[in-house]
């Protein structure tokens, strides 16, 4: 019993497997057991009802394990591969795809190869094994169509049947020797004869084919032209061959058109749109050429002077007229009769009617100088005006500083300069112009008259290359005892010759050739008697040149505006003396507002330019007509450059509002003028524009005999001077009106003037022309007035809802819930949930960037661990390497000696 209980308790041994029963219930037994530590729980400290769970037990360490697997297969193959110089990429269908298996990347390959079999890839692949099966194969297997079959399938006139039949007959007739030697012979090769016996066969069955269908073609025609013949001389077809005559009226516009487009001539390609530099280098080629064949003449004519002073006598009759430097050559003719005679016969003859043969040839230079005008200048002027364009600042810092300050030096001497050069003009225009002739035995009165004739036809020795003059003396040496009509080709030559255009080394001598030009013109308006022709015919030339260099007009513009400024301040110190602006100023003025745009907020000339005019209106005394005259003509010049930049000028309207009050013959209160004496300094209200007498017709004011006038004319006391200022005020006024109509304080501004209008119109020697005048500009103030009244809004108390009373009672809500967003805006709501989703996904990747680069540290870290163990174990077997080579050197097992005997 003990020894069987002894068996029974003896224990497994170890390495025993259980076997039936018992291992099936240890497996059973066998569950799986969570491991607390790769979970973690959070305890909430109240259960809240209706409100989700989730979450509450994270498995940390198999997120973690499964975020280090997902680095494993992606941060470290990246970075495993950027180690490496080549990468290999498997193509192979499905290869790129981890979610398909094998069986269904078989699938998708075979799909890939069935249908690359289907493409034309797979169209001259040879079949396995299968045989090409023929429609007959009485050639030996060769199949039956050819290239002759091809040509003959092309025809257009074949019909199937025909093909068809045409098909067969051809076997039939090819395979007629093949019958014939049916007896086994098939299978041979066939040689070169009968192949080309075969070919000449085909060729000669296609020809008689051919031959045949266009037999059975003409037969068909032939059938075909008899009944329509019959059919067009049936009854049904008279109305359908009768000609259709068209009306006209009734024809289709589209088809008239189209006719008449058909008719026209077509265009024709023309020359490219040439630049403005090349334009310029045109005319300048042109003028050079002209100004050679004038040296040509000119030298032509000495050597016929010199033979004719040599021959004498009958051949010096029947020599050549002396012919022009720049005659066109288009006044002369073939048949016209040589003079017999010279030209000092001519002048003897005409020395009895002196005035008669002035004026001829006074006519006759006038028509030269016109067509020497007509040909040359205005034609380069069009050119050259279509060319110019408004260039950028042309210049650098240094360049226009040096420039600056040149001109500053130029603008000091300036008065002084323009004061000589007037006394140099007066005495030139006294000397005489001409210089003595080389003939031999004249009198001295007849060298006089002809040398003074030779005045009106100067332009004759005018040169087409003229280099520009440096200084002011350069150039009067160069106008003198030239007409108006010289001295604008003199200038528009020297421009053509010397454009910027051509050279950029132009420009600054036609900087200097501009200031020149501008003082020339400073000088014509301030000498007597005024060339107001010349200086009309300047302005075209300056705004031209301005245009090609408007850095530097700018320049010399600013400074006469400054000279001219500084010249006011020291004379309205001295009222008495006279103040108000020259006619030179006034003519500057003007030009200035046509070179440079007025239309701009702000601008380096037409700004300063247009304080100047308004200071002048307000702090000048009117002591005479003759300023009210140059006034009046400010006024006019502030109007014009208003226009364009609709600015209001409060100066101007109060000095014609003073000239007005200065018209009417009551006297206003003094609360009216209390305005003028805040505003204006030394203004004169005395009645100088009042009419005393009747006046029969308003003149138009010439304004230029008025300059010319002294200050105590009678003239300015005269009606009529008054009423043709008062006609001009009252245009300017208009003006005024028309521009600022749309200031919202118009009333205030104009409707004083619109009475003194009426008090003036009211007077009993009022002429009728001016009295409607005076009615219209004080309807049209009126009129606007009314609509400005209108328009404006009585004032009346703001008009707001009753604001209520803060009360100091709590808010609540009823579902408010604590850490919950409980903004009300739905939109403001979902924008901060949007920023806090946005600030939780970044703090994320950081948190996985972080986690990320401690990832790839550890790699690095171990693969330079491996690299370093790898190197200590090279080290360690070359180290026991040599220890081994020592060890055995030092017993004697290596070397050429023995090694000492061991002692016993």
């Amino acid at each position: 019993m003990g020894k069987d209980n002894k068996m029974k308790k003896k224990p497994n041994k170890k390495g025993e497997r259980r076997m039936g029963p018992d291992a099936v219930a240890m497996k059973a037994k066998t569950q799986k057991v969570d491991n607390p530590f790769e979970s973690i729980r959070s305890r909430r400290k109240f259960d809240i009802l209706g409100k989700k769970r989730k979450g509450e037990e994270r498995f940390v360490s198999v997120s973690r394990t499964r975020a280090v697997d997902k680095r494993k297969n992606t941060l470290e193959k990246e970075y495993e591969q950027s180690l490496k110089s080549s990468v290999f990429l498997d193509k192979r269908i499905g290869e790129q795809n981890d979610e398909l298996g094998e069986f269904d990347k078989g699938i998708i390959r075979s799909q890939r190869q069935r249908q690359l079999k289907l493409a034309k890839k797979s169209m001259y692949n040879l079949s396995d094994g299968e045989e090409d099966v023929y429609e007959d194969g009485a050639l030996g297997g060769s199949s039956v169509k050819d290239d002759f079959d091809s040509g003959l399938l092309s025809d257009e006139d074949l019909q199937d049947d025909d093909l068809e039949a045409s098909a067969s007959k051809r076997l039939k007739h090819l395979n007629r020797n093949r019958e014939v030697d049916a007896s086994g012979e098939e299978e041979r090769r066939k040689s070169k004869k009968e192949v080309m016996e075969e070919i000449i066969m085909k060729s000669k069955l296609g020809r008689m084919e051919k031959a045949k269908q266009k037999e059975e073609k003409g037969k068909l025609m032939d059938e075909l032209d008899k009944n329509f013949k019959s059919l067009v001389n049936s009854e049904a077809m008279e109305s359908l061959t009768k000609p259709f005559v068209a009306e006209e009226n009734t024809r289709d516009p589209y088809l008239l058109s189209l006719n008449d487009m058909s008719m026209e001539i077509r265009a024709r390609p023309s020359e490219r749109t040439k630049t403005p530099e090349e334009i310029a280098q045109k005319e300048r080629e042109k003028l050079e050429a002209l100004e050679e064949e004038r040296k040509k003449r000119m030298q032509e004519t000495e050597e016929l002077s010199d033979g004719d002073e040599e021959i004498g006598g009958e051949e010096s009759t029947k020599r050549l007229t002396v012919i022009s430097g720049d005659d066109l050559g288009d006044s002369f003719s073939v048949e016209e009769d040589k003079p017999k005679r010279g030209w000092i016969d001519d002048v003897l003859e005409r020395e009895d009617n002196v005035d008669n043969s002035e004026s001829d040839e006074d006519e006759d230079s006038e028509s030269e100088e016109e067509e020497d005008d007509d040909g040359e200048s205005d034609g380069g002027d069009e050119k050259q005006r279509k060319g110019h364009h408004l260039e950028d600042w042309e210049q650098s810092d240094d360049e226009l500083g040096a420039e600056l300050e040149d001109e500053e030096e130029d603008d000091d001497e300036e008065d002084d300069d323009e004061e000589d050069a007037e006394l140099r003009v007066h005495k030139k225009l006294k000397n005489d112009y001409a210089a003595p002739y080389k003939g031999e035995g004249l009198s001295g009165t007849v060298k006089e008259k002809t040398n003074m004739k030779k005045m009106s036809s100067t332009q004759r020795d005018i040169p087409f290359m003229i280099d520009p003059p440096k200084n002011f003396e350069e150039l009067l040496a160069l106008v003198e005892d030239c007409s108006n009509e010289d001295v604008i080709l003199i200038v528009n030559r020297i421009r053509i010759a010397h454009s910027i255009k051509i050279k950029a080394e132009n420009r600054k001598k036609m900087q200097v050739f501009y200031g020149v030009l501008l003082q020339y013109f400073a000088v014509l308006a301030s000498k007597k008697p005024l060339n107001f022709d010349l200086l009309n015919m300047l302005v075209k030339p300056l705004i031209e040149m301005s245009m090609e260099i408007p850095y530097f007009a700018a320049i010399c513009a600013r400074q006469r505006l400054l000279k001219t400024r500084s010249q006011f301040c020291e004379a309205i110190k001295n009222p008495e003396d006279g103040c108000w602006p020259s006619l030179k100023t006034l003519f500057l003025l003007r030009l200035w507002s046509l070179i440079f745009p007025c239309s701009d907020f702000r601008h380096a000339v037409m700004t300063p330019s247009i304080l100047l005019m308004c200071e002048y209106l307000m702090r000048c005394p009117i002591s005479s007509g003759r300023d009210i005259a140059i006034g009046s003509f400010l006024c006019s010049i502030v109007l014009l450059v208003a226009k364009q930049s609709k600015k209001f000028c409060p100066e101007a309207i109060l000095f014609i509002r003073t000239l007005l009050m200065a018209a009417s013959d009551k006297k206003s209160p003094a609360s009216a003028e209390s305005e003028f004496y805040h505003f204006m300094e030394l203004k004169s209200l005395t009645p100088l524009l009042c009419i005393q007498d009747n006046v029969k017709e308003v003149m138009p004011l010439n304004f230029l005999k008025i300059m010319n006038e002294p200050a105590d004319s009678p003239y300015f006391s005269s009606d009529d001077f008054r009423a043709s200022i008062l006609s001009s005020v009252v245009e300017t006024l208009e003006g005024f009106v028309e521009i600022n109509g749309g200031l919202s304080s118009f009333p205030e501004i104009f409707m004083p003037i619109s009475t003194l209008l009426h008090q003036i119109g009211n007077q009993e020697k009022i002429p009728q022309t001016l009295k409607e005048k005076l009615e219209d500009v004080a309807k049209l103030i009126e009129k606007k007035t009314d609509d400005h009244h209108k328009e404006r809004k009585p004032l009346s108390m703001r008009k707001h809802k009753p604001v209520a009373i803060r009360m100091v009672n709590p808010k609540f809500e009823e579902n408010f819930v604590p850490g919950m967003d409980n903004d009300p805006d739905k939109y403001r709501s979902d924008l901060k949930k949007l920023k806090r989703k946005l600030k939780r996904e970044a703090r994320g990747a950081v948190r996985e960037l972080r986690k990320d680069s401690y990832f790839m540290s550890t790699v690095k870290a171990k693969e330079k661990a491996a690299h370093e163990q790898e190197r200590a174990e090279k080290h360690g077997k070359a180290w026991a390497f040599l220890q081994e080579q020592e060890h055995a050197f030092k017993s004697g097992q290596l070397g050429k000696g023995k090694g000492k005997k061991r002692r016993r």
